[in-house]
């Protein structure tokens, strides 16, 4: 039995449950019994005041300017060979966009050429806030072959730990996702509370990725008090409520606070078995950031 490339449409636990039982592992199971549920509030996007509307500037002379000017960022890797600028008529969405470019054989930035591309936006709304929101949509290409899985974007606070750096509550964290095999979709997470080397996998399967098509991916972190457990993080796919974690330490100090955007996508992991076989690509758009009204 085989998972389709949709996003889940109704945030039952026991749907969850039956999708978790078709993952490869099915780890998250015995989190979910702890701290998992499904968000029971409305989509931070309709709680909060929207802040910021990073968006690319299609008319820049290439896509690092684009995504400069647009972002508002200094930190980039992979936009010069991997991105192209989309206009409005390329996202249909009545806004610019980005178009990344995994190439045949490509995986993690560590592990071989580097495919896909990160960058990070720290928009002046969103400095110093302990509650904050994100909403994207990303677009796989028809047909895209998902292999075993890949990175994609989240908010982050402070030095944004990822690729195996220690985390240790007073450096910062970051909250991307990935997509997995079948597209099943996760919050792929370095916080504080994980005990994994790298990041930690929480609920693969509650929803999957289609292909060809926009989705829209809302993210939101409260963080901790220091010195408790008491750290949120929810998602909605589609405005669909999919995924609440609690009992999150984030931070041990009042200094890491949320500061903005980790666009980050490649494929994997490290290892061939983690490769695109074949040059592939994904669209990126609508980004909005938004924060608790003062």
């Amino acid at each position: 039995m085989s998972i389709e490339h949709r996003p889940v449409r109704h945030p039952a636990l026991a749907l969850a449950a039956l999708l978790a039982s078709l993952s490869p592992t099915g780890a998250w199971a015995e989190e979910a019994s702890n701290d998992l549920s499904y968000p029971k509030v409305e989509a931070c996007s309709e709680r909060y005041r929207q802040v910021a509307t990073p968006r690319p500037d299609p008319s820049a002379e290439d896509a690092r300017q684009g995504v400069r000017q647009g972002f508002a960022t200094t930190r980039s890797w992979g936009v010069d060979t991997n991105v192209e600028l989309l206009d409005a008529e390329a996202t249909g969405l009545g806004e610019s966009g980005l178009r990344v470019h995994y190439p045949a054989g490509t995986s993690s930035p560590g592990d071989t050429q580097q495919g896909g591309a990160g960058f990070y936006s720290a928009p002046a709304g969103v400095a110093g806030a302990e509650r904050a929101c994100l909403t994207y949509r990303v677009r796989f290409e028809p047909g895209f072959d998902f292999v075993k899985g890949g990175k994609l974007p989240g908010l982050f606070g402070g030095e944004a730990p990822s690729g195996g750096e220690e985390v240790n509550g007073e450096t910062g964290f970051s909250m991307r996702f990935m997509w997995r095999q079948a597209g099943q979709g996760e919050l792929y997470e370095y916080v504080a509370s994980k005990d994994e080397e790298y990041g930690a996998s929480v609920g693969r399967g509650l929803w999957s990725f289609p292909t060809g098509e926009w989705v829209t991916v809302e993210q939101e972190l409260v963080l901790n008090t220091p010195g408790e457990e008491n750290g949120l993080a929810r998602v909605w796919i589609n405005g669909v409520p999919v995924l609440e974690q609690g009992n999150i330490v984030y931070r041990t100090t009042n200094e890491v606070t949320i500061d903005g955007l980790m666009f980050s996508t490649f494929f994997g992991g490290h290892g061939k078995e983690w490769r695109t076989p074949r040059d592939q690509h994904a669209d990126f758009a609508a980004f909005r950031f938004y924060v608790p009204a003062s």
